[in-house]
């Protein structure tokens, strides 16, 4: 890799020191990089049209690249990742944020990181992504999420009911807080707080599960990539409408009511993360989920 796009979070690197730092690297080695600032402060929560915008106004810059370098947190991988959309373009992060289980390079590693970039000694991981389609007082709206789709309830503190179908086959009707479909990279967020299993990241498979379940014997239901999964939004009682949102990677959010969904399934593009030697999946899962 010789050309570079820099995507910086400013709230993380004000100054742009890191940023810089980076490029400065970059041009030591000969390579060519554009530093985009932050493109990403009116993406987050943005309209998927939004998104689509800053990739077309940025055309020429992505096009023109072998990686983008993301500065942030995982937050900022994850507005990267939709924001770039179906480019499929390499990414790696450096983290300035806290857990980084996507931005994995901490800045103490930038040089390791860079010249390992320069002697192509890295691999590439293809992470599915799914494609949400919901359906919202008969409007529909569409949108990619690379970690998951999380349906909530909203306002005071009640249950909500929540029927899943796969490939149009009822599984189960869930009454608690809700109920999130997460991709093997989304594995290791809300899933694993809702007692999911952790999966590999390039595996082809769902996560459904329940959060908060009112019962025993509700647990995680892993599907197939080829799968599409339903979640109706119930009713709990004939004189009360449930209010609910389905949130996308935790940034973007649909409000829904009693029969309204949402539908999951894989998308046809993946995010492409790059892999450097020292930062095998598991070795990075140890040290972050033990710190």
């Amino acid at each position: 890799m010789k050309k570079f796009c820099i995507i910086t979070n400013t709230s993380k690197d004000s100054d742009f020191a890191v940023t810089n730092k980076i490029g400065s690297l970059i041009s030591s080695y000969g390579g060519k990089c554009t530093v985009l600032g932050d493109p990403l402060n009116n993406i987050l929560n943005s309209s998927v049209e939004e998104q689509k915008k800053f990739s077309s106004e940025h055309d020429n810059i992505l096009s023109d690249c072998d990686g983008i370098i993301v500065l942030g947190g995982d937050g900022t991988i994850l507005e990267t990742a939709r924001a770039v959309g179906e480019r499929e373009i390499p990414l790696i992060g450096i983290n300035l944020g806290t857990l980084g289980f996507l931005s994995v390079i901490e800045k103490s590693r930038i040089e390791y990181a860079i010249k390992e970039l320069f002697e192509n000694n890295y691999t590439i991981e293809n992470r599915m992504q799914l494609k949400i389609t919901a359906s919202s007082g008969g409007k529909i709206s569409s949108c990619l999420a690379l970690n998951d789709v999380t349906v909530t309830r909203s306002g005071l503190s009640r249950l909500i009911m929540t029927d899943v179908f796969i490939n149009g086959q009822a599984v189960g009707s869930y009454s608690g807080d809700g109920c999130l479909v997460a991709t093997p990279t989304g594995s290791t967020g809300y899933n694993l707080s809702a007692g999911g299993p952790i999966v590999t990241p390039e595996a082809k498979l769902m996560c459904v599960t329940p959060i908060c379940p009112h019962t025993f014997n509700s647990r995680t239901i892993v599907v197939s990539g080829d799968d599409k999964v339903r979640i109706v939004i119930g009713e709990q009682k004939k004189s009360q409408d449930t209010e609910s949102f389905a949130t996308i990677d935790g940034q973007m959010a649909v409000r829904l009511n009693s029969g309204d969904y949402i539908d999951v399934e894989q998308a046809d593009t993946v995010v492409k993360f790059i892999r450097l030697p020292e930062h095998s999946y598991f070795n990075v899962l140890n040290t972050k989920l033990n710190r």
